[in-house]
């Protein structure tokens, strides 16, 4: 009876001790709760790994120089040329542009530089702003007719080519906007027209995006009002006998002198709220 007690504690006792064997031997499993993400360093062992390569940094010197102590990634990010900004303060001296607006404004869609962001959104928002407010005005003239096709006369009076021909080399934006040539020099044909050649080279498209997009970053950053000022004396005068018909050029006219002219103001003062006690 003794005997079977015994030998019954020690097939326990066996078990267990092998039972303990194996799950120090076996691989230890990790929670996946709380595991940081493939390509990620937990805060804290970021920390820690900076702070000890800091305190090395300190101890270590090469020739009486600290070594460097952080050697991971750096911004890339870069601030914008001031260039942009004064090219457009100088054509709306009453403005004043941020200079990553003006930098946005300025890069189209082709040129490399378009990664850190470019004019695409801003030219569209800005061509809905020129289509209402050209539409305002036709729709209130006088000179307004059944037989007149308000699309047709929008769609020739605002059309990129006319806007960049006119618009866009009156305000120089074909040596301020960053952009690559549709055609590279050795495909474009000999003895081209200067005129022909531009277009050739897709500049006047370009420059008529980028007048789509100040109209549209001075209707996102300054409002409404501005950018209706700007239309009608920015804009509006260079058109007239570029695709806009004769019978509205007076209204055309009427509303840029009622708006200060071609050099009017573009911000107008806003007079101060006095209370009376």
């Amino acid at each position: 009876m003794l005997t079977g007690t015994v030998a019954r504690r020690y097939s326990v006792a066996a078990q267990k001790t092998r039972s303990e064997e194996q799950s120090r031997s076996a691989p230890q499993r990790i929670s996946q709760r709380g595991r940081p993400r493939v390509g990620y360093v937990d805060e804290v062992e970021e920390a820690e790994a900076f702070n000890s390569s800091v305190r090395s940094g300190e101890d270590e010197q090469l020739g009486g120089v600290e070594e460097n102590a952080w050697n991971g990634p750096r911004s890339t990010w870069k601030a914008p040329e001031p260039r942009f900004a004064e090219h457009l303060n100088a054509l709306f001296p009453t403005l004043q542009f941020p200079p990553e607006l003006a930098r946005r404004i300025l890069t189209h869609a082709s040129h490399p530089a378009s990664v850190h962001g470019h004019n695409g959104a801003l030219s569209f928002t800005g061509r809905r702003v020129l289509e209402s407010y050209l539409l305002l005005m036709l729709s209130s003239s006088t000179a307004l007719k059944p037989t007149h096709n308000l699309d047709t006369i929008v769609a020739r009076t605002l059309n990129s080519y006319t806007l960049g021909q006119t618009v866009g080399s009156k305000w120089g934006l074909g040596r301020a906007v960053r952009w690559t040539p549709t055609l590279p020099a050795s495909q474009l044909k000999p003895n081209l027209d200067q005129r022909e050649l531009l277009r050739t080279v897709g500049l006047y498209k370009i420059q008529g995006d980028a007048v789509g997009a100040v109209m549209g970053g001075i209707f996102s950053q300054f409002g409404a009002s501005v950018a209706h000022r700007v239309f009608h004396t920015r804009v509006l005068p260079h058109l007239l006998g570029h695709g806009l018909p004769d019978s509205f050029r007076q209204d055309a006219q009427s509303a840029c002198e009622r708006m200060g002219g071609e050099d009017g103001k573009l911000l107008l003062d806003t007079p101060s709220t006095q209370t009376t006690s």
